[in-house]
């Protein structure tokens, strides 16, 4: 596993607003606010990202509500004490930086 406070902040320099947290002793970031796109139009939420296995997954990113018509299988999770929900999308990995590994998983709903 890469250094969690180096990923850290490399995420930072992308968003500012980033907070590191420990959820079951893994990292996790919040990421409140995070703007993005989905389906050509500009989305606003919170985005919490799971640089390691969760749920059969490698890694997740998860969002504070799902995105209709995009992705695949949306579940909904419980993750620092809130409910969030993530698509099925595998296969991105964890040895990625965390700003690539953050782009990699909103393909999922580009």
């Amino acid at each position: 596993m890469s250094d969690p406070a180096a990923e850290y902040q490399k995420l930072k320099l992308v968003w500012e607003a980033a907070v590191l947290h420990k959820e079951g002793g893994n990292p996790v970031v919040l990421l409140p606010d995070a703007a993005f796109v989905a389906a050509g139009k500009e989305e606003r939420m919170d985005l919490l990202l799971y640089p390691s296995q969760h749920s059969g997954y490698v890694t997740r990113l998860f969002f504070q509500r799902q995105i209709a018509g995009r992705g695949d299988n949306w579940t909904q999770h419980r993750v620092l004490e809130r409910n969030w929900w993530a698509p099925s999308w595998k296969d991105v990995l964890p040895t990625l930086s965390w700003p690539a590994m953050l782009c990699a998983h909103l393909r999922a709903v580009a």
